[in-house]
């Protein structure tokens, strides 16, 4: 058996593809062999996170991603900002954080949310949820089983009675190569998931994630482990 692989976060598992194990474990296998880039969104959702606390001013906002060393994660994150700061502009949101957790979905398996935020704005609660990839993002029946699981383990069990949503920002390409568009989905724009359907998704990618690990197709390499953005608890 090889070691142990850490759960992948929330909008990896949701793209995770494979109707039965060992279609999925390849899937896994392939998500872990593939070499990372030198660069992240994380600077890019923090500075989202600004223009929610009120910061309403793109110019100063992309100044914030400046300080990126690698120009092509520096342009990157500038490029998904052009699109998604300016939806918080002239609107008055209150941004809030819960305790530190994680997505908890087998006896010994847990994943990230990736959430920067949460915000209140005219009495409804919101998870703001950003996808800031151009490409590898998720489709609408993905953003279904990522908002089941923020509503069911987060909106229902915090905010129990109580106006609450999320506000999905997508700024990926439609089509590799093409230019990056705004999408922007709340709940009500998204066919959510049965308990079922949901409970027999993630037993599969429980399997799928212990088949992988089993198969030694995995390469063996030091996999960094970034510390938790302290600004963005739900993040990591």
């Amino acid at each position: 058996m090889s070691d142990f692989l850490p759960s992948p976060p929330l909008p990896d598992i949701a793209r995770a593809r494979g109707e039965t194990v060992p279609a999925m474990g390849m899937w896994f296998v392939e998500f872990f062999n593939k070499k990372p880039v030198p660069w992240n969104y994380r600077q890019g959702s923090r500075i989202a996170r600004a223009a929610y606390k009120g910061l309403h001013n793109l110019p100063v906002l992309l100044a914030g991603v400046s300080h990126i060393k690698n120009k092509i994660g520096q342009g990157a994150n500038a490029e998904m900002l052009r699109l998604a700061a300016p939806l918080a502009f002239e609107r008055h949101t209150q941004v809030f954080d819960l305790s530190p957790r994680r997505f908890q979905f087998g006896p010994d398996r847990n994943a990230a949310y990736r959430i920067p935020f949460l915000f209140v704005e005219k009495g409804v609660i919101r998870v703001y949820f950003l996808q800031p990839r151009k490409g590898a993002g998720l489709d609408l029946d993905d953003f279904g089983m990522v908002g089941t699981v923020v509503k069911k383990y987060l909106l229902d069990v915090e905010f129990y009675g109580l106006k609450s949503d999320v506000e999905f920002v997508d700024v990926s390409a439609p089509e590799d190569g093409n230019v990056r568009l705004l999408r922007r989905y709340s709940l009500g724009d998204l066919k959510l998931w049965s308990d079922k359907r949901l409970a027999d998704r993630l037993t599969l990618i429980t399997q799928a994630l212990d088949w992988a690990a089993d198969s030694d197709l995995v390469e063996k390499r030091r996999r960094i482990i970034r510390r938790p953005e302290p600004e963005m608890p739900l993040f990591d």
